[in-house]
């Protein structure tokens, strides 16, 4: 029983090999009506949690430090290309029911893809998939059940 949690747990730790969709893509800080880009190498990456629960994060690909893990509920934001933005590839994700909104530009060369990695994101996070045989989800489907 032990050696079954211990390697439960183990597998939690290479969280990037169940991430649903990741891209590089770094910070920008909004100033006002200005967003200004934090030249640090990120990735934006997007995993369904133990819980069920969906996680969108933002790490420092130089430090690999996580500074964004964010918890988002279904069709709580909207994440899209800002199309005012005509110096670079600038995306913004949205929260519907607040005015919280953050910044990333896409470090990905090529932009064939932008569209594709903008469509899972808002997929994964708004239309989560179906919980697995965790803990978490039998949780979950006990309290759609009552």
């Amino acid at each position: 029983m032990t050696s079954t949690g211990t390697a439960l747990f183990g597998s939690n730790i290479g969280s990037s090999s169940k991430n649903l969709v990741e891209f590089r893509a770094g910070k920008m800080k909004l100033n006002g009506t200005t967003v200004t880009a934090d030249k640090r190498k990120g990735l934006v990456y997007v995993f369904q949690g133990e819980d069920s629960l969906m996680h969108f994060c933002w790490k420092d690909r130089t430090t690999s430090t996580v500074e964004d893990d964010l918890i988002i509920f279904p069709d709580d934001v909207e994440y899209k290309a800002v199309k005012q933005c005509k110096t670079g590839r600038v995306f913004i994700l949205k929260f519907k029911n607040s005015s919280r909104k953050l910044f990333f530009w896409m470090q990905e060369p090529k932009a064939d893809k932008d569209e594709e990695l903008t469509k899972k994101v808002n997929d994964f996070l708004n239309n989560p998939p179906a919980p697995g045989s965790s803990g978490g989800g039998l949780r979950h489907l006990g309290d759609q059940l009552i």
